[in-house]
């Protein structure tokens, strides 16, 4: 929300179908979204997209849900309200949606090694996974998890593909830098 509100967006709306409580967010970074004008949607949940007729995005369908009993996370369910049904103009969405591999996920890397639920084993910190080609990182390695914790995975992953290419070339990861 903040990037999109940085980058010219006149208008950011972040949807949650739960309370502000429990967004899986940090406290500050929630408070920075606010702050730096974003609304927030809490207990609201995306129904169906619309468009034009044409095929461009128009709007979202939206309900109102209130909290049920808690679910296998520990936190309270949201439950659709019916009858609550409305439409929030716009014009661009931006998901950010599931934290696990989809179900045909294995499909996608079948020369590299998994763990229960179909994450990536990595092999070390840097993200090396059995394949040496394939280094991986974040939420696919992780499970659910923060984004600065996904961008630190990058940053160890990129300075070890950088010696393992010096290595196979036969030079340091500081000559290549410096070529």
């Amino acid at each position: 929300c903040r990037s999109a509100l940085r980058l010219g967006a006149s208008d950011v709306h972040l949807i949650y179908r739960r309370s502000y409580a429990q967004m899986p967010a940090e406290e500050d970074e929630k408070v920075e979204a606010l702050r730096e004008g974003t609304h927030l949607l809490a207990l609201n949940q995306p129904v169906e997209y619309l468009e034009d007729g044409s095929g461009n995005l128009k709007g979202i369908r939206l309900c109102r849900t209130t909290l049920g009993t808690p679910d296998a996370s520990g936190r309270r369910r949201p439950l659709a309200v019916p009858g609550s049904e409305w439409t929030l103009d716009l014009q661009v969405v931006v998901e950010a949606i599931g934290n696990k591999p989809v179900d045909d996920a294995r499909e996608w890397y079948p020369t590299v090694a998994v763990r229960e639920g179909g994450l990536i084993k990595t092999l070390s910190a840097a993200g090396r996974t059995s394949n040496p080609a394939m280094f991986a990182g974040g939420d696919i390695v992780r499970g659910p998890g923060l984004v600065v914790q996904a961008v630190q995975d990058g940053k160890a992953a990129a300075a070890a593909i950088l010696s393992h290419l010096a290595r196979k070339r036969g030079s340091t990861s500081k000559e290549r830098v410096a070529r």
